[in-house]
């Protein structure tokens, strides 16, 4: 029976094959399925999409951002996962027995070596077992308790990267916009200027084969008529890549037709209503890099104190109720309980190693959120400096597009008159079409160094909530709150770190890491230096609210002692 038991395993195993391949008719069904499942459940488009539609379709629908959200999901599920494993565990067991033969036994004399007993035997050669036990493992319960807190902040550090992700989109997408916008206010003009450019090359091709001018002049004439063409094409081919970078980020499929909605009037310069020190003081505390590493920096003294718990001993708590069929049994159901207790003296070796790898972890956490806060306050400079480069780049931009327009209007003048040629005037055409081009992506880089300036700071470019998720809701929380950002108005939380010795500045570290420190007297809220509005919260609402301030101009060095951290 054995035998036969082992040339089943032996079999099984050798039927376990490689997986086949994937044909082609697989990845045509899988491309298919695919295709069908990217664009479907979106809104349709009923209208010319304006700025702030194409952002909410943007975060709607990009298949990067529905990546982030299902990774954070997947960490939540994770978490909820992890919880069960702090509850004890409830075994059920049933099984059945069988033997060819009796399972007999006989006693010996220890003093003589003699049988002293015929053999006898005391279990049937068949029977049936059942088990319903529960067992508490101490040592694991504590292990669990701290992955399933590690599991929690890491929840917490994919909502961070998806709020990066919701950043990175936002601009990409505010971009895209501007720079189709343009497409979609030139797209006539520069096909009517290509056109008149064919036109006037095929009629001077014309003139050169009935000798109505020098071969060389005309050959010039067509050579310049080509380069302009060039430019022409290049431009076009441009304009037409903005709406197809626009719709990839809406998730539009391609070739999807639409309009955009083309603002009227002179293009207005975005405000910045934050001064650098604030924005780097709100860099400190809303950046969702330095928020995600805040949390992995916790998992850090996590992974340490459950190196520490593992020092100890293992101790096991059991019990349940148990049944046996055999008809030797004087009682064939039983309630047994107990505990079992193990240590393993050899880990007490690697305390020492255990420690100290634990002490070097948390120090490199340490040194890897400060470096990343040196990251993060370079990453504002430069984008505070770039925003002002950026505006001072579209106001040139915009001043030569009027010198340009109002050149071109001159030529045409003296094109109408016929004192002056038509080369001239294509010429001129083109350099205005390339002036207006430059305008349009200087004020698009200007937008889009105004959302770097938000980004470096950490300010959410959307809510935190969103009551209404479809379309037209998204864009309407998007323009208030983009409206809110211009305008200044962001709660931030108020650092009362002021007062707290340099003795104890790592203590706020050490309480978010989970470490226990000591208490620290708060000291009275005061108003900030350099900070206008309303600083501090009143004594009344302080017991219901936290103390929250509008920021508007803050120094650095009011971050008390998250300046060295």
């Amino acid at each position: 029976m054995l035998g036969v038991l082992l040339l089943s395993v032996l079999l099984s195993a050798c039927a376990v094959s490689k997986p086949p391949a994937l044909s082609h008719e697989d990845m045509i069904t899988l491309a298919a399925a695919d295709h069908a499942t990217m664009f479907s459940s979106q809104e349709p488009i009923l209208g010319p999409v304006t700025l702030e539609e194409a952002v909410a379709r943007a975060i709607k629908y990009n298949l990067q951002h529905r990546q982030a959200l299902m990774e954070r999901a997947l960490a939540s599920n994770l978490t909820d996962i992890r919880h069960f494993n702090l509850l004890p565990k409830l075994t059920a067991e049933a099984g059945y027995r069988v033997r060819d033969n009796d399972d007999a036994s006989s006693s010996e004399s220890i003093n003589t070596g003699r049988q002293s007993l015929e053999p006898s035997k005391s279990r049937e050669r068949s029977g049936e077992t059942a088990k319903l036990e529960m067992t508490w493992n101490i040592l694991d319960f504590g292990l669990s308790y701290f992955e399933a807190k590690a599991h929690g902040n890491k929840t917490l550090a994919a909502e961070e990267r998806r709020r990066r992700v919701v950043s990175d989109i936002i601009r990409q997408t505010r971009a895209a916009y501007w720079a189709a916008v343009s497409a979609e206010r030139m797209r006539d003009e520069v096909a009517a200027t290509l056109g008149q450019a064919r036109q006037a090359l095929e009629q001077s091709r014309e003139a050169e084969r009935r000798r109505l001018t020098t071969p060389v002049v005309a050959l010039r004439y067509q050579r310049d008529l080509l380069n302009m063409m060039r430019q022409i094409e290049q431009l076009d081919n441009e304009l037409a890549k903005a709406k197809a970078e626009l719709a990839s980020l809406m998730n539009l499929a391609p070739g999807t037709k639409y309009a955009l909605v083309v603002p009227e009037g002179p293009m207005t310069e975005p405000k910045l209503s934050f001064e650098l020190p604030s924005l780097e003081s709100l860099a400190m505390v809303r950046r969702p890099e330095l928020r995600e590493q805040s949390y992995l920096a916790r998992n850090a003294v996590l992974e340490t104190q459950s190196a520490m718990l593992r020092m100890f001993p293992n101790a096991t708590l059991f019990g349940g109720v148990n049944y046996d069929s055999n008809d030797f049994l004087v009682n064939n159901t039983w309630t047994s309980a107990g505990v079992q207790v193990g240590w393993n003296l050899f880990k007490l070796l690697s305390l020492p190693a255990e420690r100290k790898a634990g002490e070097n972890r948390e120090r490199v956490a340490v040194l890897r959120r400060q470096a990343l806060r040196m990251t993060v306050l370079s990453q504002v400079h430069i984008a505070w400096h770039q925003r002002h480069y950026a505006q001072k780049a579209f106001e040139r931009a915009r001043d030569l597009c009027e010198l340009q327009t109002a050149i071109r209007e001159q030529t045409e003048h003296a094109a109408a008159s016929k004192s002056e040629t038509r080369l001239e005037l294509i010429r001129t055409r083109v350099e205005t079409l390339l002036a207006v081009h430059a305008r349009d992506m200087s004020y698009a880089e200007m937008m889009k160094a105004q959302d770097a300036v938000y980004q470096a700071a950490g300010l959410d470019s959307m809510p935190e909530e969103i009551s209404d998720q479809s379309v037209a809701g998204l864009a309407s929380a998007i323009a208030e709150q983009g409206r809110m950002n211009e305008l200044g108005h962001v709660n931030a939380p108020f650092l009362n770190l002021a007062y707290v010795p340099a003795g104890q500045a790592n203590a706020v570290a050490d309480a978010q890491a989970g470490r226990s420190a000591p208490a620290v007297q708060a000291a009275p809220a005061a108003k900030a230096p350099g900070v206008s509005g309303q600083a501090v919260a009143q004594s009344g609402e302080a017991g219901r609210h936290p103390a929250i301030r509008l920021v508007v101009g803050r120094p650095w060095e009011d971050l008390g002692s998250l300046q060295g951290d």
